[in-house]
């Protein structure tokens, strides 16, 4: 039973990692103004892809968790990281949008992971 305890919280953190990807990517679309027009259409894309990420994941549950999920979640750790590191320096909505779509990619990566 201790095993599926800790495979439980494991899970509960890759969801969590998710779930950050998708509050990065909502305030990435939040402070850019309507008039950026291609990035804010980017924005609103990643936005909608890094939802439907965290959906999938708290409807799978992430249950299967292995080394390959481990690495996977350890680079979208890195990822959101970096959106976070982007917001706190202050870099323009624009130059983060990579960092953003590259959580939201890592995202899926863990996605696919914990599918085998």
């Amino acid at each position: 039973m201790i095993k599926g305890i800790v495979m439980a919280c494991a899970a509960r953190e890759y969801v969590d990692e998710v779930l950050e990807t998708y509050m990065l990517a909502l305030a990435g679309l939040d402070q850019c103004p309507d008039s950026a027009g291609a990035i804010r259409e980017r924005l609103a894309a990643n936005v909608e892809r890094a939802e439907r990420l965290f959906s999938d994941a708290v409807a799978d549950g992430l249950a299967e968790a292995s080394a390959a999920v481990d690495e996977a979640a350890q680079r979208l750790a890195r990822a959101n990281e970096a959106s976070r590191a982007g917001y706190r320096n202050g870099r323009a909505i624009g130059d983060l949008l990579a960092d953003l779509e590259q959580a939201t990619e890592q995202a899926e990566g863990v996605l696919r992971a914990s599918r085998g």
